[in-house]
Order: structure tokens, then sequence, then C-alpha cells
């Protein structure tokens, strides 16, 4: 039996279309079960929606049927006749506000970064169908923890956007250097500061573009723990993450630096394509990196610390990856960083450098990634997440 004809409805039960992996993921899973004629029940939206014109197109009709399920929310349990896809949080948290609708069956989504996880919640899993994990590293994990009932179903990216393009010159006669991901400890930008210091002193052509922004800016001060760098960053006039401040707090030249702020998931590409070489010294990824991924398909040679959700991303020539990683959990002695990995600043200059030497080496590597990436759109790995929940229908 095909999985279209097992699956005919399935409830997204998270905000889709904010500006996070999460809001991506929900766009594209909607927009991906549209086109096998499976219905998506919406619940939450984003309070400002930005989709491009196909996925206003294929989503007209579940977009005019949320604000009834919204409202059927807001009113208290409900009970549904299709398969849930529930949100869960660190540590498989499953949160009390949205325990009141109720798929048949019910199946956790999960992106995890805290490898503890409380026995109650454990046992919360227990009770769902299916897990569904954003990364090798989190299946393996939960399957550590004795859950028998985990698959593996990355997110995926939209190659009618990303995809290799020829450069459109913004950033023409310097070496840029992408770097990106909301600002936060757990995804190392004071790694990326440190190293691109010290490369931009030898390498006065590279400039640094970043695309860090936090719509928590507090969250961002947890980039404060680290040795490596002098500052924390702060908010502007409008109470926005001023990372052009920090920056230049953290000792970079001015002009060595182009923040690219707050962008659309789907403006983002143009970017990528203009970039030489894009930096993840990442602590901990639960997913695989969506930011990662969407550079790679875009032809952009990457550097990814060998570590948790990045683990699945690595090949031998698709990327270059920074081995040297110390174990945070043994270091610091706290058992929620298992899998975290500090990298070294003196290897990411070394892998920088590399790439800054041997064009040719570091084009063939880009073009490893695309190659790569082809078997990670979101069409594919929307199937493979139609047949785990078919499965446990």
């Amino acid at each position: 039996m095909s999985d279209a004809a097992v699956l005919t409805r399935l409830g997204i039960g998270w905000q889709i279309g904010v500006p996070s992996g999460w809001g991506t993921y929900g766009v594209n899973l909607a927009v991906e079960l549209t086109r096998r004629k499976i219905a998506p029940e919406l619940f939450f939206l984003a309070r400002s929606l930005t989709l491009t014109a196909a996925q206003q197109q294929a989503l007209s009709a579940p977009l005019a049927k949320q604000p009834e399920w919204f409202a059927a929310y807001q009113r208290g349990a409900v009970d549904l006749d299709f398969p849930m896809l529930h949100a869960l949080g660190d540590q498989i948290d499953f949160p009390e506000m949205v325990r009141g609708l109720k798929g048949r069956p019910n199946v956790g989504v999960v992106f995890f970064e805290s490898a503890t996880v409380p026995e109650e919640n454990l046992a919360r899993a227990r009770d769902f169908a299916l897990i569904v994990t954003g990364s090798s590293w989190n299946a393996d994990v939960l399957r550590e923890h004795g859950l028998t009932n985990v698959r593996n179903c990355p997110q995926g990216i939209d190659p009618t956007i990303f995809a290799p393009s020829t450069k459109g010159g913004r950033f023409a006669g310097r070496f840029a250097v992408f770097s990106g991901g909301k600002l936060e400890y757990r995804k190392g930008q004071d790694l990326v500061v440190a190293a691109f210091k010290i490369f931009h002193q030898r390498h006065p052509d590279a400039v640094l573009v970043s695309a860090w922004h936090n719509p928590w800016p507090d969250a961002a001060k947890s980039i404060g723990m680290s040795p490596h760098i002098s500052a924390v960053p702060g908010t502007d006039s409008a109470g926005r993450l001023d990372v052009g401040a920090w920056l230049r707090d953290c000792g970079l030249p001015p002009d060595s630096f182009i923040d690219v702020g707050p962008m659309e998931n789907k403006d983002m590409a143009k970017v990528l394509q203009d970039v030489d070489l894009a930096v993840f010294p990442n602590r901990c990824e639960g997913g695989t990196n969506l930011v990662a991924m969407e550079c790679m398909a875009c032809g952009v040679p990457v550097i990814l610390s060998r570590n948790t959700g990045h683990l699945d991303l690595i090949e031998a020539e698709n990327c270059y990856a920074l081995e040297f990683q110390i174990p945070m959990a043994e270091i610091t002695g706290r058992a929620d960083l298992k899998g975290w990995g500090e990298s070294s600043i003196d290897e990411l200059v070394t892998k920088m450098e590399d790439a800054y030497r041997d064009r040719e080496d570091t084009a063939r590597r880009g073009a490893a990634a695309a190659a790569f990436m082809k078997d990670w759109t979101w069409e594919k790995q929307v199937d493979r997440l139609i047949g785990a929940v078919s499965a446990y229908c």
C-alpha cells in the first residue's frame, strides 16, 4: 500500500512561518504534504507569515482553514481522527499547553541539545506512537535511553531556492567568510570571531559576513560564557540585537565585517551564492544545522565541527571537518553536555587558510557539497517522514 493511500491528513502542532528552523520546517513540510494530496492541518501561524508565491498557492486551503483549528484548540482538548505531529522541547519535553491536541496517533518531533532526559519525560515519550528525530545523534541518544519508537528524519532544503549560481558580485574583491545561526554560546560564534581576527590580520581582503540575528536578545548573552571574547552583545535603540556593535567591541575593524541582519529564509540564497566559505564550529546541533545545509546546497564550501548533528553532513571530501573536539561533558562535568564538542581555534584558522590558499580544492569541496545535498531536498525528506508516520498509523 502506498504512503499516500495510508495518510490523507497530518496535523502540524507548532508555529509555522516564524524566522527559525522550526518555522522553515513547518512551511516546507506543509507544502510538500499538499503536493502529495495529504492535507496539512495547521494550528499555529507566525503573526507575519512571509511565503513565496508558490508556497502561498500550495497552502491557500490549509491557511484558510487554520483559524478554525486554532479556535478549536483554544476551546480545550481536541480529539483528532488523523496523526498529529507535536514539537517536543529540549530533553524531549512535551509542553503542557499543547497536550490537549490528541492525534490518532500522536507523533513527537524533536531536535534536542541536552543528552540528559528526565525519567518522567522518557515515560511520556513512550506513550507516543513514534518519536521523529532531526539527527542521527538525537536518535542514538534516545535509543541509549531505552526508547524503541524512534525514527530519524532530518530536515531538507528547497533546491528551487538554494542551489549553485553565478556570483552576483556584492563582495567583489573580498574573500567572504559566512557564518549563520542565531547568536548564542551553543552556536560557537565566539570561536568564529576569535579565528577570524587572526585570519583577517593575515588576509586584509577577508570579510566576515554574519547572519546571527537572534529574536531573543537575552539568549544571545550566553555567548559571554566564552573565554575567547571580551564583550557581550547588547541591543540597539529599537531593542534588537546589535551584532555590529558587538563585533567592534570584540576588536574587529569596522571594515572587516558585514552583518546582514534579520532576513527571510527565501532571500538568504542570494547572500550565500556570493560568499567564498562558510564556517560552523558549533558546539552542538540537535538537528543537522539547516543554515549549513543551505550553504552546502548553494555549493559553498563549509567548515563543520565534527560533533552531534553535524555528523550526518560530514563526508570525506564534501567539507572541511574540524576533527579536534574537546568533549564538553568531560571538561565541565555536566552530563547534559554529552556529545557537545569544543573546537580548536587554531584548527579553524588552519582550515580557513586551506580554503583561502587552494581555491581549486575549495571549489571541488563546494561542488561535492552541492551534489551531496541533492539527496536532502524537502521532497525526499518529507517522503521519509511520511513513510515513518504511515508505518505507525
